[in-house]
This record gives C-alpha cells, structure tokens and sequence, in this order.
C-alpha cells in the first residue's frame, strides 16, 4: 500500500467514528454499557455524644446562661439549641406570629422534632418577650423620614 492509502484510510475510519459518536448523543450504540456511578463516600463522622439528662445531643458551646433571664428560658434554649447555636436566636427580632411561623417552618421544613402546645406558647412567650422586633418599620427609627 502506498502512504497516500493509509492516511486516506486513516481519513476516512476517523471520520466516520466521529461521525457515528456524534450521531450517538442518547448513547444507544452503547447500551450494554453500566452508566457512570460515582465513588462511594466516606462514612460520615459518629455523633456527638448524647446528654443523658436531656436525651440531646449537647448544645454546641453554649449554655443556658447564654440566653436572656425568663420564664421558658430552659425549654427555649434546649428546643432550639439541638439544631443551632443561641446566636441565631439573639439575632432574631420578631413578632410572637413571625416567632410561630418560624416555628412552623422549623418543624415542617427543618424536620425540627414534635413540642407540646404548652411548651410551644411558653417558648413563644419567651422568644416575643426577649428577642421582639428591633423596627418599628417605615419611619419608626429613621430621622431623615420624619
């Protein structure tokens, strides 16, 4: 065979290959073919330990203390605290109703664990009471717009 036959050959077993690849998009010239399956992860890091008191895990580091004195300050801080730290919490300022829909949006969402409704309306209480709206929304707080 000459060279200008092999590179013609060459030419023309690419081309169609590409060709064929290219018209092949679905992948059906392959379907005997496993899909890509991503490598497994690694195992995920044990739990914290849990708080035999309380039957939680431990609060992050913070501590009942943390929080401002009142009635439902302990069942406030041992709700919340198993998902997040009281810093979320103090930087909150709500209405008692945007406290309850956050708490809704927390159990339904959040997949935040069942309160009994008298521990619920204490622990709003005490969220209305410590940490309400900071603004009294437009011209409230602002001098410019008086």
């Amino acid at each position: 065979m000459t060279r200008v036959t092999i590179t013609h050959a060459v030419v023309i077993t690419l081309t169609a290959t590409f060709l064929l690849l290219a018209a092949d998009r679905a992948g059906e010239l392959r379907k005997n073919r496993s899909a890509y399956v991503p490598p497994a992860r690694p195992a995920a890091v044990a739990p914290p330990a849990v708080d035999a008191d309380k039957g939680k895990p431990p609060p992050h580091s913070d501590s009942v203390d943390d929080l401002p004195e009142g009635k439902g300050r302990e069942a406030t801080f041992y709700t919340c605290t198993a998902c997040h730290g009281v810093a979320l919490i103090k930087a909150q300022g709500l209405t008692r109703d945007l406290w309850d829909s956050t708490f809704d949006l927390m159990l339904e969402r959040h997949k935040m664990a069942p309160v009994k409704p008298t521990e619920r309306a204490e622990i709003l209480d005490y969220l209305a009471e410590q940490f309400p709206p900071r603004r009294k929304g437009r011209g409230g707080d602002n001098p410019f717009l008086k």
